[in-house]
């Protein structure tokens, strides 16, 4: 939460959208090109990436995901955390 979030899509096969409509975000990934997306989320929650384009074929469907955004003291325990589980 307010910490600058850098964010590189990219696509193999087809255009896709990375869009989460809560941050009145979109950005597109094309195929052999990098796309850099910079947002900064304000308020703690889980927001929808939703689908937006109908390029994504047969699978599009099933496409979905979340973004969590968390407070810094529990992102550094989650980092923790993880370090701790590699060893």
């Amino acid at each position: 939460m307010n910490r600058e979030v850098d964010l590189t899509l990219r696509a193999v096969d087809v255009i896709h959208s990375f869009f989460v409509p809560n941050f009145r975000f979109k950005q597109d990934a094309v195929p052999g090109l990098q796309s850099i997306c910079i947002f900064t989320p304000t308020e703690i929650g889980d927001y929808e990436i939703a689908l937006s384009l109908s390029f994504c074929g047969l699978g599009h469907y099933k496409m979905h995901g979340m973004v969590k955004v968390i407070s810094q003291a529990d992102f550094d325990k989650w980092l923790a955390q993880r370090e701790a589980d590699k060893q």
